[in-house]
């Protein structure tokens, strides 16, 4: 057989295994699954925090830098981790529960890693344009730091705001403030409820106080209340209010409440600081709790809460 002939069979045969290859991958990737893109993750984790001494600073910015700092977490206390892009040099930037704060940690002081399972994942729904995700509680083209679609979900870190919630974007990857108007469930059926009674004390609501002055042995006080509906108008409410000495007893007895009525127009969606109360024997009172209990609409409309336990109220601590 002469080298042209055995060149020829070589060929031959160099085609024969080539075609026999092409073909076995051809089946082989035909019997495969369709390969599609990936959704992006609605799971986000939790973390404790641990410092040695001292705290562990909440930042604005990915730096140590004093002045950035906007709150302190200290041991033990928990943050929900959010992803962004933007993370660099070993910073988190996470959602502070005990602070109602999103905000930047250093990560070397974060520990126990576990699936966070208290957020509550909803979706846009817009009939048009989109849902700003906003770096504020405010209408403000200047606040917007993203725009989710409809259908986009958010995971909801913290709803005590009538309007605006606290919410984890997965999509774009960013955390933020979203008008909750404009957030469904699964279903797309909206997820708000109209509450029986629409004004509500806020777990995140703020108080202030004072001593009546400096020989008095009074203490005035006024909180925050919320007015949680879209469409009912509040002119008038009900507060309940008892206290607390540094033992934990009743400062004015087991069962008395003393109650505050105020007259304000409250529009829906809208908080303000409730008139003034004032509560004897200060000195004893090292916490006082307040809620609403009950409220009059503007068509003439009574709503009221029939029971409060104490898990209903609101509660401050003070120093004397």
């Amino acid at each position: 057989m002469n080298s042209k002939i055995r060149r020829e069979k070589d060929n031959l045969l160099y085609s024969a295994r080539l075609l026999i290859g092409v073909l076995l991958f051809s089946a082989v990737f035909a019997i495969l699954p369709p390969q599609t893109a990936q959704a992006a993750s609605t799971s986000l984790y939790e973390y404790t925090v641990r410092v040695e001494t001292g705290y562990l600073a909440l930042r604005n910015g990915q730096s140590f830098n004093k002045k950035n700092e906007i709150g302190k977490l200290y041991t033990g206390q928990t943050v929900i981790a959010c992803p962004t892009a933007s993370e660099k040099d070993g910073y988190r930037y996470v959602y502070a529960p005990s602070l109602n704060k999103l905000g930047y940690v250093n990560g070397d002081y974060l520990e126990n890693r576990s699936l966070y399972t208290g957020g509550t994942t909803l979706y846009a729904k817009v009939e048009t344009g989109y849902l700003a995700l906003r770096n504020a509680k405010s209408f403000d083209k200047s606040n917007e730091i993203g725009k989710l679609n409809t259908g986009d979900p958010v995971i909801v870190l913290d709803d005590s705001d009538p309007v605006y919630w606290i919410v984890y974007a997965p999509e774009i990857s960013k955390a933020g403030f979203v008008n909750s108007y404009y957030l469904v469930n699964s279903s797309f059926n909206s997820a708000y409820v109209e509450p029986d009674v629409p004004l509500a004390v806020s777990p995140r609501a703020n108080a202030e106080w004072r001593w009546e002055s400096d020989s008095s042995d009074v203490l005035d006080l006024r909180v925050q209340v919320s007015n949680y509906s879209r469409k009912k108008t509040v002119t008038a409410y009900e507060l309940y209010i008892f206290a607390e000495d540094l033992w934990g007893n009743k400062v004015f007895g087991d069962s008395v409440k003393i109650r505050a009525t105020f007259e304000n127009t409250i529009n829906p969606g809208e908080t303000i600081y409730s008139g003034h109360m004032y509560l004897p024997e200060r000195k004893k009172i090292s916490r006082f709790y307040a809620a609403v209990k009950r409220v009059k609409l503007s068509d003439g409309t009574i709503c009221e809460n029939y029971i409060l336990d104490e898990s209903d109220y609101t509660y401050w601590d003070i120093k004397q």
